[in-house]
């Protein structure tokens, strides 16, 4: 008795199921993956903004106490810090200098009445004979701080 072997090529349902199966599950991983990626590249992108911004508004404030005059520099509530600014331009020497911030956190920190920087959870200032210490810090992302200590040009 002759047998007959039947020559099948391709595959079975059951195979092509399977692969289709894990395929799926592959692509799921890595749609996972891109997505996480996606979001922590987003993430530290806000974060350096951030950081930049807040370092612009602190050297803006450096410069602006630089040349406060000698005992002119009042703190008040620890969120707010006037001077009067003896900058060597004659235009600017005698300009009552202000930065304020509300105290509410996402509000806007101001310089002479003008933004200087938004979102801002932390603004402290503390002052002595000497130095003027500053600390700023963004409410998109807590984490960031900045603290400076100013050392003003006192006339002499």
């Amino acid at each position: 008795m002759k047998t007959h072997r039947q020559n099948r090529a391709g595959f079975t349902l059951i195979e092509v199921i399977a692969v289709l199966a894990l395929t799926g599950i592959a692509l799921v991983f890595t749609a996972m993956l891109l997505v996480t990626s996606t979001n922590v590249f987003i993430s530290n992108k806000g974060a350096a903004e951030d950081s930049q911004k807040i370092q612009v508004a602190m050297n803006r404030l450096v410069k602006e106490l630089t040349f406060a005059g000698a005992g002119t520099v009042v703190v008040t509530d620890d969120r707010t810090v006037q001077w009067t600014s003896h900058h060597p331009d004659p235009d600017r020497f005698g300009e009552v200098g202000t930065a304020t911030w509300n105290g509410t956190s996402g509000s806007n920190l101001t310089l002479q009445g003008a933004a200087l920087l938004d979102n801002v959870s932390v603004f402290a200032v503390s002052s002595t004979a000497d130095a003027i210490t500053i600390t700023l810090r963004s409410a998109r992302s807590d984490g960031i701080s900045n603290t400076t200590t100013v050392h003003p040009r006192y006339d002499q």
